[in-house]
C-alpha cells in the first residue's frame, strides 16, 4: 500500500468516525434546545412551533462549535480503535510504517478544521447566535443594548487623539437611541480639565453623539454657551451597542480585535473578550493535540490486553483538560494570571502530554 493511499484511507476513516459522532450529537442538541425552545415561545402571545423551530436553528451552530475538541477526541479514538482492533495498524508498523506516518493523515485534518472552524464556521455560527437573540427579543417585544443602566447612570470612556471623553447619562431610550441628561467632560490625557457639556438629551448617530441644547463650561467661563445642537465624536457605532452582538460568543475572531480596543478606550472591562480572542486562535493546536491524545491512548496491540483501560483514560485525559481549562479561565477572570496564559496553557499542556506518550509508545 503506498503512503498516499495510505494517507488517504486513515483520513476517510478519521472523517467518517468524527462526522457520524458529530451528527449523532447534533441531533441529539438539537432536541434538547427545541424543547427550550418550546418552553420560552409557551410565555410569548402569538408564538409557536415555528418560531421555536427558527430559534433552535439558529442556536444549534453556535452550540455544536462547544462540542467539536471532544468529537475530535472520541471520534479520533474510535478510528484508530477500529484499525488497531482489525490489526490494520499492526500491519502499517510492519511495513515500516512509523506512528507519525500513521497519525500525520488525522493531525493534517485536525488542524484544517480548526482553521476552518475559526475563520469560517464560527463567524457564521456567531452571525446566528446573534440573529437568534435578537429574533427572541423582536417576538417578546423587547430590545436589548450593551449600556448597562448601572446604580449611577451610564459611563462610557474613551480615547479621542490627545484628549479622553468620559460622557455620563441617567437614562437610555433603545427605541429612539437618545440618551437622557447627558454629561461630558473632556480632559487631556494628563486629567486635567478642558471643558464639560451638558444636555437634556443626545442622540447615537454612527460614530458620535448628537446633543441637544447644549451647554458648554470651561475654566474662567463667566457664562454658560449654550448650543442647538453640538456634534461629539465617538468611537462607538449602533451596531457596538448591541447587546446581542456584543457578547464575547457572539463575537467573530474578525469582529474581536476592533471591540477590545474599543473596550480598551472606553474603560469597559474586556477579559472575556480577550480570552475568547486566543481560544480561537489556540483552536487548530487544541484538535491537533484531541488527535495526538486519541491515538496514544488507542495505538497499543490489542493483544497486549488493557486496551479497556487505555481508552478510559483517554477520555480522562480529555475531560482533565476541560478541568484544566475551566480553571485556568477563572484565574484569567480573577486577574490572577495574564489572559494570553490561561488561553494556551491547556493547549500547550495537552500536547506535551500527547507527544510524551507517542514518543514513548515509538522509541520505547
Amino acid at each position: 500500500m503506498r503512503i498516499s493511499a495510505l494517507s488517504v484511507y486513515v483520513t476517510r476513516q478519521i472523517l467518517f468516525a468524527v462526522g457520524g459522532l458529530f451528527f449523532a450529537l447534533v441531533g441529539l442538541i438539537f432536541l434538547v434546545d427545541f424543547l427550550e425552545s418550546l418552553r420560552f415561545v409557551e410565555k410569548v402571545p402569538n408564538a409557536g412551533l415555528i418560531q421555536a423551530l427558527v430559534i433552535t436553528g439558529l442556536h444549534i451552530p453556535k452550540l455544536s462549535m462547544a462540542m467539536v475538541p471532544f468529537v475530535i477526541l472520541f471520534g479520533s479514538m474510535m478510528a484508530f480503535y477500529q484499525l488497531n482492533r482489525r490489526s490494520e495498524l499492526a500491519v502499517m508498523r510492519s511495513a515500516g510504517i512509523s506512528v507519525w506516518g500513521i497519525i500525520g493523515p488525522g493531525a493534517l485534518v485536525a488542524i484544517l478544521l480548526g482553521i476552518g472552524i475559526v475563520t469560517i464556521f464560527d463567524p457564521l455560527a456567531s452571525q446566528m447566535d446573534a440573529k437568534s437573540e435578537t429574533y427572541k427579543n423582536q417576538i417578546r417585544g423587547k430590545t436589548a443594548s450593551l449600556l448597562k443602566s448601572l446604580q449611577g447612570g451610564i459611563w462610557l470612556r474613551q480615547k479621542d487623539g490627545m484628549t479622553t471623553v468620559i460622557l455620563h447619562a441617567e437614562k437610555y431610550d433603545p427605541e429612539k437611541n437618545l440618551l437622557q441628561d447627558v454629561t461630558i467632560w473632556r480632559r487631556n490625557l494628563d486629567g486635567a480639565f478642558i471643558e464639560r457639556w451638558d444636555a437634556d438629551i443626545a442622540f447615537i448617530r454612527d460614530q458620535g453623539f448628537e446633543l441637544q441644547r447644549a451647554r458648554r463650561t470651561t475654566i474662567g467661563q463667566t457664562g454658560s454657551e449654550i448650543k442647538n445642537t453640538e456634534w461629539v465624536p465617538s468611537a462607538f457605532s449602533i451596531r457596538d451597542l448591541r447587546e446581542d452582538i456584543a457578547r464575547p460568543e457572539a463575537m467573530s475572531i474578525w469582529q474581536l480585535p476592533r471591540f477590545i480596543a474599543l473596550s480598551t478606550d472606553a474603560g469597559l472591562p474586556n477579559i472575556d473578550y480577550r480570552l475568547r480572542y486566543h481560544e480561537l486562535w489556540s483552536m487548530p493546536l487544541k484538535l491537533l493535540g484531541m488527535v495526538l491524545i486519541a491515538a496514544a491512548f488507542t495505538m497499543r496491540p490489542v493483544r497486549g490486553g488493557g486496551t479497556a483501560k487505555l481508552i478510559l483514560a483517554g477520555v480522562g485525559a480529555g475531560f482533565l483538560l476541560f478541568i484544566v481549562s475551566e480553571f485556568s479561565t477563572a484565574t484569567a477572570e480573577a486577574r490572577m494570571i495574564p489572559v494570553a496564559l490561561a488561553a494556551w496553557t491547556p493547549v500547550l499542556l495537552a500536547l506535551s502530554l500527547a507527544l510524551t506518550l507517542l514518543i514513548y509508545r515509538e522509541d520505547g
